[in-house]
């Protein structure tokens, strides 16, 4: 049996790349239009909602697929 976990693999993956286009999480939050413990909850508990999965996967311009391949 796997221990994967799709939801945080996703929080991961979006850690990856606000590390790769920002300077800060809070910068992030503020293009994105979130707020900062919304983003920090992707980020540390996993993102569980597909429609922030597919916002998140449309502002960065890839696929949804992305964040579970990440």
């Amino acid at each position: 049996m796997s221990n994967y976990d799709a939801a945080k693999h996703a929080g991961l993956v979006l850690r990856k790349l606000i590390r790769e286009n920002y300077s800060s999480q809070e910068a992030f939050a503020e293009d994105f239009g979130a707020e900062i413990r919304t983003v920090s909850r992707y980020i540390n508990q996993g993102i569980n909602k597909v429609s922030a999965l597919q916002e998140l996967a449309d502002f960065f311009g890839i696929g949804m697929e992305n964040f579970f391949m990440g």
